[in-house]
């Protein structure tokens, strides 16, 4: 198929727009849109037709009082051009409010970038009609990102400026008054001397007692030795001027703003806080429990963008008669995954990347027993370079989204969910950006809705018992469907592992005491959690 150009004409063939896509003349296309209406006949006024001349084949569909109209070779597979015409007059009517002259003129730039999008040297690009809208708006989760980013370091400067403004305003404030108080003092010990020395004194004071700021406080009323109004006299500094020295804010105890995003990525792991809402996991002597931290960012259709996990093994032991422990791990090191470890500073290192046995370095030394959560291993997961996007070599679950825009205000929204062998999830919740919207269908009815704050929460359970399925969501008041995405999900889970069980990328074989060799009883738990998993 090669479309030679494609236009916007009147009845009349006179062209308001032409974009060419080979080497074409004005005059050419000027000469065969002017040609066009006459090989037009009331027989062939059909929605979606095309003529042909001597030379070449018009594809058209009428838009109100216009055409639009592909010119293509008469050798050109007319069912792909149609396909193409039908994708020209969509991107024509999302762009245009109302389809006359006037605003085709307005947004003629706006078109021309579509038609590029959708036709290049003369061929069909694979698009679909969101793509085309997509690459016109060229929005960027990144760029917006980073001009949070960058307007949170705006907001840190001001801060700093009225910080060290405030600073130097004290300073200055404290230093004036220590050189006034010290002159006063001079001069009242030296009008004692005198026959007048009390009315000298007096009236010195009474001239510098004027109402002072509140940077006065640290100064005390000492006694007067003329005996008249005291003097406020500082007392005597421990130190000479102190540079550079951090003073807080006037005011207040408020924190300087943080940025979230550098803050996310510069804060260690660390394990998440028992709260009334997570009960404390009872321990029976040795308690250990490993947690996995998934993030990802998966494409609409299905492909996954990036991956990441991040792990700890805690340890908790009640009982001084199993410190002397030393832990023998199972490490799944697949081919497709670049996995990172760090042992905590007191764990034998060279053991663990031997043996990967998790041990004190002084054997002889104990763990703590006060039932208190260790952190003894970390680790972060990536998929390796050059593993293609479709490849799901980290993530519990996968979701494939199909949205279908029913132009009566409905979109609706077809996920196709695919468990991994691991069953390492049962139940998720995505959610969604929207206020209104019921479930269609289910392939095994274990879809919920419920509504919140933040949007529609769709609970999934039962995936274990079910590893693939699909269920279809119809939103209601919706214009866009960049309004849905991007899409949460989310899900939290823990479970009591028994002794053998490989479940994620570390797991425990077996406990024993580093000093005899003996075993010791051990709990073993696993907890997996979502953190910044999307579908975008």
């Amino acid at each position: 198929m090669v479309v030679l150009a494609g236009s916007i004409c009147t009845r009349g063939g006179k062209p308001l727009l032409s974009r060419q896509f080979r080497e074409l003349s004005k005059e050419r296309v000027t000469s065969l849109l002017a040609n066009f209406p006459t090989l037009l006949s009331d027989s062939t006024q059909t929605q979606h037709t095309s003529v042909e001349d001597e030379y070449v084949r018009y594809v058209y569909q009428p838009l109100e009082e216009f055409y639009v109209v592909l010119i293509t070779n008469k050798h050109s597979n007319i069912l792909q051009d149609i396909d193409t015409l039908h994708l020209f007059a969509q991107t024509i009517t999302s762009i245009l409010r109302t389809v006359d002259e006037r605003e085709i003129f307005d947004n003629c730039f706006e078109i021309v970038s579509a038609f590029d999008e959708i036709v290049n040297l003369g061929y069909k690009e694979n698009l679909s009609l969101s793509q085309v809208v997509t690459f016109l708006e060229m929005e960027s989760h990144e760029e917006k990102i980073q001009e949070i980013i960058e307007r949170n370091k705006e907001l840190e400067a001001a801060e700093e400026r009225k910080r060290k403004a405030t600073e130097i305003f004290l300073s200055n404030t404290a230093a004036a008054l220590d050189t006034r108080n010290k002159e006063l003092m001079r001069r009242a010990n030296l009008g004692s001397l005198e026959d007048n020395s009390v009315l000298i004194g007096q009236q010195d004071y009474q001239q510098a007692n004027y109402s002072r700021p509140s940077a006065q406080a640290p100064y005390e009323q000492q006694p007067s030795p003329l005996g008249g109004s005291g003097i406020r006299a500082a007392p005597p500094r421990k130190g000479g001027l102190q540079l550079g020295r951090k003073s807080r804010p006037l005011g207040s105890d408020a924190e300087p703003l943080v940025n979230p995003v550098a803050a996310s990525a510069n804060r260690a792991p660390q394990p998440v806080p028992q709260t009334s809402s997570q009960p404390r996991i009872a321990n029976n002597g040795i308690l250990i429990i490993t947690n996995e931290k998934f993030s990802a960012q998966i494409t609409r259709d299905g492909s996954i963008s990036s991956a990441e996990v991040k792990g700890d093994l805690q340890i908790r032991i009640n009982n001084a008669d199993f410190a002397l422990a030393k832990l023998e791990l199972a490490v799944d090191k697949p081919a497709d995954i670049t996995t990172q470890f760090k042992t905590h500073p007191n764990i034998d290192k060279s053991q663990f990347n031997s043996s990967s046995v998790i041990g004190m370095k002084d054997p002889s030394k104990p763990f703590p027993s006060n039932d208190q959560t260790l952190g003894v291993l970390r680790w972060k997961s990536v998929p390796k370079s050059g593993v293609t996007d479709d490849k799901n070599v980290l993530l519990p679950i996968t979701l494939t989204t199909w949205v279908n825009n029913n132009n009566d205000g409905t979109i609706s929204l077809t996920f196709e969910y695919e468990n991994t062998p691991s069953k390492l999830v049962d139940d998720i919740v995505l959610v969604v950006p929207t206020v209104n919207a019921t479930v269609e269908s289910s392939d095994n009815n274990n879809v919920q809705l419920e509504f919140a704050d933040d949007g529609l929460h769709v609970q999934v359970s039962d995936l274990i018992e079910n590893p693939e399925g699909s269920f279809t969501i119809l939103c209601r008041e919706v214009d866009d469907e960049e309004a849905l995405f991007p899409m949460e999900i989310v899900f939290d889970v823990t479970k009591k592992l028994d002794i053998g069980d490989k479940v994620g990328q570390v797991s425990v074989k077996g406990v024993s005491n580093a000093s005899i060799a003996e075993d010791l009883p051990f709990d073993t738990y696993y907890k997996s959690t979502s953190e910044g998993f999307y579908i975008v």
